[in-house]
């Protein structure tokens, strides 16, 4: 067991306690020292302080952050007159849980001097593995996920990229004080500092989105890319490879599953239960079928074997 502190943060609503709950206890076997911030809506912290009972966790109510209706009310001075008006409006839940990550993230690392972990709430570690070494983020990537309309969110904020790199879209992201200080530099550089730490990310991330966007794409940001691309802008290391199984899931993996999993070298398992499909719909009720279990495990382990070869030949 791990004697390094190790912090994490968290944005949920009250449908993922079971997979936090889950989760703390995975940590829990490698990691003596947590702490973990989960950030919720202010409606449900009571919810959250009663089922969610661990010493070392503690329920922030999202408002203390920036409130939804600020947000919005900031996010649509961008949006008003755009062609996309109306359909982006069911996806600034989305983009506000960014914010409040994003935003924690920043406050953390400035105000604390000490690194963090960002982890989303519907994933489960299964098998340990390293998030810092000699003081920086370990820089994972997969080859899973390529997301175009994120890096050109990206480049217009930091105004370049690194020459290669893979999506960071990965249930998670590390920073460090230094990392999270070359960020803000990079913010500041976009759009000057003058108001609260919040209002000023939803102002670039969103400006950002309207500037560059012009045609609707329900998925224009996520902020494990841009810390993920920031930090390499910082200091450049060459990706590691990490696997976690998500997309096609339609139920909670077996014991013998997830020793399946972890054999193939699966680090994580993500449940998308809040998702609209069939899949995802009530999927913690049930257990994942065997026969779509094998068929996510041999496209996911022939795409890592793969992909994962043309990674590592390529070199910089």
């Amino acid at each position: 067991m791990s004697k390094e502190n190790l912090n994490i943060c968290q944005v949920s609503l009250k449908g993922n306690i079971p997979t936090i709950n889950e989760n703390i206890s995975q940590f829990e076997k490698y990691y003596s020292n947590l702490k973990i911030f989960i950030i919720c809506p202010k409606k449900q912290k009571k919810y959250f302080e009663k089922n969610i009972t661990y010493k070392f966790c503690k329920i922030i109510n999202e408002e203390d952050i920036i409130s939804i209706k600020e947000f919005k009310k900031i996010s649509n001075k961008y949006f008003k007159k755009n062609s996309y008006y109306k359909e982006i409006q069911n996806r600034l839940s989305w983009y506000y849980q960014q914010i409040l990550k994003l935003s924690f993230l920043i406050k953390f690392t400035s105000t604390n001097k000490e690194q963090i972990l960002m982890w989303d709430a519907d994933t489960i570690l299964i098998k340990n593995f390293k998030f810092f070494e000699n003081g920086k983020s370990i820089k994972y990537g997969t080859t899973s996920e390529f997301h175009r309309a994120y890096f050109l969110t990206n480049k217009n904020i930091l105004k370049k990229l690194p020459n290669y790199y893979l999506a960071f879209t990965n249930q998670f992201i590390a920073l460090t004080p230094a990392e999270s200080n070359f960020l803000i530099k990079k913010l500041n550089n976009y759009k000057k500092k003058n108001s609260k730490l919040s209002i000023w990310i939803t102002h670039i991330v969103m400006s950002s989105i309207s500037n560059v966007h012009k045609k609707f794409n329900g998925s224009m940001f996520s902020e494990q890319e841009l810390i993920g691309h920031s930090s390499l802008l910082y200091d450049y290391n060459k990706q590691k490879l990490i696997h976690g199984l998500r997309s096609g899931l339609n139920g909670k993996l077996t014991n013998f599953q997830k020793k399946i999993a972890i054999l193939l070298g699966y680090n994580y398992l993500s449940y998308e239960h809040t998702h609209q499909n069939i899949n995802s719909q009530n999927m913690l009720k049930r257990k994942q079928a065997w026969f779509s279990f094998i068929k996510i495990i041999i496209k996911k382990t022939s795409n890592k074997f793969f992909r994962g070869l043309k990674h590592k030949i390529i070199k910089f």
